[in-house]
């Protein structure tokens, strides 16, 4: 039995209707490689029942204190059934990559059960009609609710539940699977008036650990108004886009693939930039376009929510959730690629300094500060009344980096040959990025809403042509500067006939992307994608049965 943190007790009261606090991912797998191929349901069931012993969070329920009056609980669910929480449906006839789309974006938006372990994993099939995908493939849609896993203990999760090889060599598992016994609404409260003291006293640290950074900070600002120097924010204020808005309960996925190798590439062309900023480069240039497409994109530059890992240093943090955010610059009102690059490498660096200045245990400490049936009631009225429209933004969207393994993995003796992440889009930021990287490619997913993005293939696509224009900024060819001595004594060389002859064409490299209309492996595109700021939500999104 254990407590919530803070943290994570802000996840499970954050859940509205229109909003629900899981993230996920979207796996495929080429069947080929396994031993018992076809892959059947129950081996999938089997496989999974084989790791209980090593995945605990796949049998913790969630219990709340009544009335709210404490951070609730996870137990080891007593009544716990794994084939409740895997679910077998197919694709219909033809079975490619928008009907997948589609379809995921329909099961992230269900709300999960908090009467059992908040988890589920949906086997899909159909998988005939997606270009580079071996024939036959299934794929593997999971939901993990944020309070119980955040980004990293997801990564380890996916680790668990995958081997190295095809077949490997399981010792059978002699540990036992120890149930909790339900706690009684008495002895929850009775722990509730005990941990309320307890709270008490950690909201007093909190504010003195606080009050002189913040009336330094005041001070600061005071000086400077009086002086009429320029402020500086710690969090730079962006401006309000189309991001941030209520959502709707209907959801929308797509996501892209770029090859590692061209990632490191162009981050290795300007010294001092990593890979991280060349997939914040393809992202701030993608929503420049998408934004400008729409008619909609502002002066002042976006900013991203960027979470990090605070559980790192070896740090004791209570609960599940581990992170903090970092605030970066964007910079999308930069046209220049490569000036644009210069100045997110530059912001990240700056929001990495200010996070580690705060310690960064920020956001932990602001969640601690209230009892959890009072951030419990604001939260919900906030989002009843849509009153998150009136506070301050910190960010347009949120944009998250997750590291994935650089060799194959398998599940059920199934080789994994793509991954994507499912974010959690909620009101006031209503686009959730996930970048990562997995045996050779670099992949970029966007989990949104209808009304927010309607057309979420044309988004990658301004994903695709982000990279192409960074590209070819860092790596045009400079034309040698001539002298007035070569260019006369070219002159004077030149013969009397001269013969033209064409140069070929260098190979342009291809970006393997995933649109709307097909699945196919794209060229590079020049010309400026047509305008569809008249796209209506009803006719970008279409059922998967329609195609």
């Amino acid at each position: 039995m254990q407590q919530l943190s803070a943290l994570d007790a802000a996840f499970v009261n954050m859940e509205t209707g229109t909003a629900p606090s899981h993230v996920g991912s979207l796996g495929i797998y080429d069947q080929s490689t396994a031993s018992s191929h076809p892959v059947r349901f129950k081996d999938i069931i089997k496989a999974i029942r084989n790791r209980l012993h090593k995945l605990p969070e796949l049998r913790q329920r969630y219990v709340g204190v009544p009335m709210g009056l404490d951070y609730g609980y996870w137990i080891a669910d007593p009544n716990f059934d794994i084939e409740f929480h895997l679910r077998h449906i197919a694709l219909p006839a033809p079975g490619d990559w928008r009907q997948l789309c589609i379809q995921v974006a329909r099961l992230h938006a269900r709300h999960l059960d908090m009467n059992r372990p908040p988890w589920e994993i949906y086997i899909i099939e159909g998988l005939d009609n997606i270009e580079g995908i071996p024939k036959g493939s299934f794929a593997v849609v999971t939901k993990f609710h944020h309070g119980l896993i955040d980004g990293q203990a997801g990564a380890k999760l996916m680790g668990a539940m995958h081997d190295l090889v095809a077949d490997p060599v399981l010792p059978p598992c002699e540990e036992p699977l120890i149930a909790d016994r339900m706690p009684t609404a008495v002895e929850l409260l009775a722990r509730a008036s005990i941990n309320n003291s307890k709270n008490l006293l950690k909201s007093s640290k909190i504010v003195a650990k606080y009050s002189l950074p913040l009336a330094r900070k005041a001070t600061s600002v005071v000086t400077k108004k009086l002086t009429g120097k320029k402020n500086s924010s710690l969090i730079p204020k962006p401006p309000r886009v189309r991001f941030n808005q209520k959502i709707s309960p209907h959801r929308s996925f797509e996501a892209i693939d770029f090859k590692l190798d061209e990632i490191k590439a162009a981050a290795a062309a300007l010294p001092g930039l990593t890979v991280n900023d060349i997939a914040l480069g393809i992202i701030s240039g993608a929503q420049r376009r998408y934004l400008d497409d729409k008619g909609e994109l502002p002066d002042a530059s976006l900013n991203a929510l960027v979470p990090v890992n605070i559980a790192t240093d070896g740090r004791d943090v209570e609960g599940k959730n581990k992170i903090s955010f970092m605030f970066p610059n964007i910079h999308t009102n930069i046209a220049d690629p490569k000036e644009r690059l210069l100045a997110i490498n530059s912001a990240s660096k700056t929001s990495k300094s200010n996070n580690k200045a705060m310690d960064g245990r920020a956001l932990l400490d602001a969640t601690q500060l209230l009892p959890n049936s009072v951030t419990n009631l604001i939260i919900r009225n906030l989002s009843h009344y849509n009153l998150m429209r009136h506070l301050p933004l910190t960010g347009n969207s949120v944009i998250t980096n997750v590291m994935g393994p650089k060799v194959p993995l398998y599940f059920a003796g199934a080789k994994m040959v793509r991954f994507y992440g499912l974010g959690l889009p909620q009101d006031n930021v209503g686009l959730f990025n996930i970048i990562f990287t997995y045996n050779g490619l670099l992949s970029i997913s966007a989990t949104s809403c209808r009304e927010v993005m309607p057309d979420p293939a044309f988004y990658m696509e301004c994903m695709h042509e982000s990279f192409e224009e960074i590209k070819a900024a860092l790596f045009a060819e400079e034309e040698p500067v001539e002298t007035e001595a070569q260019v006369d004594q070219a002159e004077d060389e030149q013969p009397e006939e001269v013969v033209e002859v064409a140069r070929a064409p260098k190979a342009e490299p291809e970006v393997i992307l995933k649109s709307e209309q097909t699945s196919t492996v794209q060229p590079l595109k020049k010309e400026r994608p047509k305008k569809r700021s008249q796209v209506k939500p009803s006719e970008a999104v279409e059922t998967a049965e329609s195609a």
